[in-house]
């Protein structure tokens, strides 16, 4: 049976905070976003385009690793929702929560990503995540934390019952491990620095290894620009990628759009990976082939 799984990532919906909302990393966040010229980096129109081109791949079910939002306001998951009902309500959708989902303290203790989300979050004991469909299981793993380094740690109970959660996989499914948080970097080093890293990456590497049953493909964001690359677990090599922001706006002199991936499956087996991304007549399959533009 062939399938179509689309992914999107890092889409960050932006609202300008109010006063009341304001704390210390919503400060820093906003000098970065306007000294830096990031709030020109993410585009309405392309975000609703996005919607608009994952329902057209007609997919069988939905990822999105997480990063919904800029800064975890209430108004940003509204936004967030709003934009998505057409894919959340039509489609079998898995969501994410990626570290801008629990951007400060006090979002991450009132899981507001859950009080809009919660439905396609999936969500079991230990926060891992647990996705099937026919011929398709996904493994969600919740990295995320409000840590003003933005980097992410996998819950040492989530390592634990993760050998278990993929070897309940169908035999005849293929298996994703979905997370926000790359394991490895574009050139094949462990995504493991303590600005942005995922602070136990070896661990999680380690517990992929040994585990009876690995995932067919891993699935991340958090990095902006795409790339693909492969894990070696023993004599099994399994495919990491990542498309991309989803929700960029376009800036050809610095070489970057949005993008999103669609992988073609039969059974076990990933049969193709098509790559869209944004431009003059949005979204379009990426000429040459996936990650031929190199980013």
């Amino acid at each position: 049976m062939t399938l179509r799984l689309v992914h999107a990532t890092d889409i960050h919906f932006y609202e300008r905070p109010t006063f009341g909302q304001f704390s210390p990393k919503r400060i820093l966040g906003g000098a970065n976003l306007y000294v830096r010229g990031r709030v020109t980096h993410f585009n309405r129109q392309v975000q609703a385009q996005l919607v608009d081109a994952m329902l057209a791949a007609k997919p069988d079910a939905v990822v999105i690793t997480g990063d919904l939002t800029a800064e975890a306001l209430p108004s940003e998951f509204a936004a967030a929702r709003a934009a998505l009902a057409p894919l959340l309500e039509q489609i079998p959708t898995l969501v994410q929560s990626g570290n801008h989902d629990v951007y400060t303290y006090g979002a991450s203790r009132a899981r507001r990503i859950e009080t809009l989300f919660a439905p396609w979050m999936h969500l079991g004991e230990g926060g891992l995540a647990r996705f099937a469909r026919p011929g398709l299981y996904i493994v969600g793993l919740d990295p995320t934390r409000p840590h003003v380094l933005a980097s992410g740690r996998v819950p040492e109970a989530q390592l634990a019952a993760l050998p278990d959660a993929l070897a309940a996989a169908p035999d005849d499914a293929f298996v994703v491990l979905g997370l926000h948080y790359p394991i490895l970097d574009r050139d094949g080093r462990v995504y493991e620095g303590l600005s942005h890293g995922l602070l136990n990456a070896r661990a999680l590497i380690d517990v992929l290894a040994a585990a009876p049953r690995k995932p067919d493909l891993i699935l991340h964001g958090h990095i902006h620009h795409g790339f693909t690359v492969p894990l070696t677990l023993g004599d099994v090599t399994v495919p990491i990628c990542n498309p991309g922001s989803g929700g960029y706006a376009d800036m050809p002199a610095r070489h970057r759009s949005a993008s999103f991936n669609v992988y073609v499956l039969d059974g076990p087996k990933l049969l193709s990976i098509e790559r869209y991304k944004h431009g003059p007549d949005g979204f379009t399959l990426e000429p040459g082939g996936a990650y031929a533009s190199g980013r």
